[in-house]
């Protein structure tokens, strides 16, 4: 299997196939127009010149409201180049109402039309298939584009795309979650598009997954799906993928998964947001996730607004960073400091032609280091400067009102009475407000009847009539709720939980599940604003939020380590350690907390490997061998949950499971994303 090795080479892979595909076209100069969203991923993929010099594209503009006028401008200054469109339409599934109204207008003799694609997309197909064109169905892109223009002749290519690794070799990132109008597919503002928007962004999962297995020549062996759109997503992935095996893969996957003679383990875990909805709206502590609450860190590596682009490739100071607590980043940006000193100082001892020569071949990357290690300096002033002055943020008051609901310092009622004069105040952002009532709702299983209605009347009176359509959709998500509405959406659920009513996320209160999944370990309750030295040397991933341990970190955990669960929620547990990920025995518990037992499902791909725990053989675990955990989030993941998975990959391997967690997402979420695509 390659996926461990492969990732970085998916950009090479990407390149390739793009010149390939614009090669595909018969002209000696290409205009290439190309879509607003394609942007972002093209300019991460390769710069101008790289194209330039590889194809015979020599002029790029924009599809935009003029951009009419942009290819008049470019072709009367370079005349005599084809025009070749680059769109992405994956998610909106219709052509660019821009384009749209520009071949609409113009009549192009020819169209050249190049579409952002999955290797896997079925639909594709239809692109290839010789057939009498009274009988022919086309492609759903070319059909718009026949209607739009139909004396045009249609030419349509795919460029097949796959994830790109920008933050981290273990994280990659779909941006399939979130259309151009920034509304999320998981939970799209319109109720009645739930469906239809859910069914696109798994169809756009599932090939994605299928593009990489299939570029890297893996095969899964196990999985386990929580949630009703994951486990869908793991059906219809493993009967695409054994469709399409040929009697010599057949033969492959025999021969290493027989019995207990496989050597090579893929596991395929897939959860989506609403098993836990509570962590994205926790303020974030590590420092890529608090860029990213403060400044917006784009999938890309880049800062909102700043000119500032983080390559984990060439920043080494960026790689060691970015998953550390914030407090924590002082001490290590002076060690990095006092070694580049010292790298610079090494100068001195050079003293042969050779020490010197090699002294010289580093200058220019020690010179890059410190320019990288400036830019971190910088930066990390500007966030502390923030966190501790902008009114605005309010950041250590709201991080310790967080902290005090989380732990029910202060109960239902306190909380409730604090929010109710914050809104009278007026001095904290409504997102920060609606942040808090979620959270307060989800802990203490809704908000009380007399108190919703309350709260409701005065943010009306504060922000208008138009919040109480984001109100509705919180309501309908789950997120904020009253008890009354929770009662009858457990109670009913048959009546309740469809795309227009309340949504009830949890069985139990939050402090209740806290109680099960030990998320709030004794020695992680200390505030992390100052962060302790007790947290810094702690063994539980309570650094990355304010003393609480991720939900999806204990669940991951509890498939292969059952060691928490034996001391905070059953001493009787089938296993210990599990090197294969494990549901037994966790029906009761899921019941208690989601109140659906099957809302997890484990699946062996092979049937000829025996379903057992397989025992650990640590003496015989080749040194640097481990298994892959494909790690799939549905629904989007926070930076900072990302940086605890990589904790527990370590914790683990301790434990004697050499697994290498490889995150896979449709998007990157925050609490600011989390309640802004519910906002009408």
């Amino acid at each position: 299997m390659n996926l461990s090795s492969n990732i970085r080479s998916f950009s090479k892979v990407v390149k390739r196939r793009l010149y390939n595909t614009l090669s595909g076209f018969n002209s000696q100069g290409q205009l290439l127009v190309v879509q607003d969203n394609v942007l972002p991923y093209l300019n991460s993929l390769l710069t101008f010149s790289e194209l330039t010099e590889n194809t015979r594209v020599q002029k790029i503009v924009t599809i935009k409201n003029n951009v009419g006028n942009d290819i008049t401008d470019v072709l009367s200054a370079v005349p005599g180049l084809d025009l070749l469109f680059l769109i992405d339409i994956r998610l909106e599934l219709k052509l660019n109402s821009d384009l749209h109204a520009y071949l609409k207008l113009n009549n192009l003799p020819i169209v050249n039309v190049i579409f952002v694609s999955w290797e896997t997309q079925n639909s594709n197909n239809l692109l290839s298939i010789e057939i009498n064109e009274e009988v022919k169905i086309h492609h759903f892109i070319e059909q718009q584009l026949l209607e739009t223009t139909p004396a045009s002749q249609i030419n349509l290519k795919p460029w097949e795309i796959l994830p790109i690794p920008h933050i981290d070799d273990n994280l990659l990132i779909c941006d399939v979650l979130f259309n151009d109008k920034n509304e999320s597919l998981y939970t799209p503002k319109i109720s009645s598009m739930n469906k239809a928007t859910k069914n696109i962004l798994k169809d756009n999962m599932i090939n994605a997954l299928q593009s990489i297995l299939k570029q890297t020549n893996t095969n899964i062996t196990h999985s386990v799906a929580f949630g009703d759109l994951s486990k869908s997503m793991v059906y219809i992935l493993k009967q695409r993928i054994e469709s399409q095996r040929d009697t010599t893969d057949e033969f492959i996957v025999e021969t290493l998964y027989s019995g207990n003679n496989s050597l090579i383990e893929t596991d395929l875990l897939i959860f989506e947001r609403s098993i836990d909805p509570l962590t994205p709206l926790l303020t974030q502590l590590t420092y890529s996730g608090i860029i990213d609450d403060i400044y917006s860190l784009g999938s890309d590596g880049k800062i909102k607004g700043k000119d500032i682009k983080f390559d984990y490739i060439k920043d080494s100071n960026w790689q060691n960073l970015k998953f550390s607590n914030f407090g924590t980043l002082g001490p290590m940006l002076n060690k990095l400091a006092k070694d580049l000193q010292a790298q610079y100082d090494s100068r001195h001892q050079a003293e042969t032609v050779g020490e010197i020569k090699k002294f010289v071949d580093s200058l220019g990357s020690l010179q890059e280091q410190q320019k990288y290690l400036k830019e971190h300096t910088n930066l990390c002033s500007e966030v502390l400067d923030d966190v501790e002055n902008n009114e605005t943020l309010n950041f250590k008051k709201l991080l310790d009102l967080e902290q005090d609901i989380l732990l029910n310092n202060i109960d239902h009622s306190n909380s409730c009475e604090v929010i109710l004069e914050i809104i009278y105040e007026n001095s904290v952002n409504r997102k920060h407000i609606i942040r808090l009532l979620c959270i307060i709702s989800l802990c203490h299983g809704g908000i009380k009847d007399s108190y919703y209605s309350t709260i409701k009347s005065e943010l009306i009176d504060t922000y208008g009539i138009e919040i109480c359509f984001l109100l509705e959709k919180l309501a309908e998500t789950g997120l904020f709720v009253s008890k009354s509405q929770l009662t009858n959406a457990k109670k009913y659920p048959q009546l309740f939980n469809n795309n227009s009513d309340v949504k009830a996320l949890w069985n139990k209160e939050y402090k209740l599940i806290s109680t099960i999944f030990d998320t709030f370990p004794d020695d992680g309750n200390d505030a992390l604003v100052d962060i302790s030295e007790q947290i810094l040397q702690s063994n539980e991933p309570t650094f990355a939020y304010c003393g609480v341990v991720p939900l999806f970190y204990r669940l991951i955990q509890m498939l292969h380590d059952r060691t928490t669960l034996s001391k905070s929620y059953s001493s009787h547990q089938p296993f210990m350690v599990s090197e294969i990920p494990n549901l037994a025995k966790t029906d009761e518990l899921l019941e208690q907390v989601y109140g659906n037992s099957n809302i997890a499902e484990s699946i062996i791909w092979n049937p000829v490997t025996k379903e057992i725990t397989k025992p650990l053989k640590k003496n015989n675990n080749k040194k640097g061998h481990y298994n892959i955990s494909i790690l799939v989030f549905i629904g989007g993941i926070s930076y900072s949950e990302v940086a605890v998975i990589k904790l527990l990959q370590e914790k683990i391997k301790a434990k004697g499971i050499s697994k290498r967690f490889i995150i896979i997402t449709d998007g990157i979420i925050n609490g600011e994303r989390y309640i802004n695509c519910l906002d009408v």
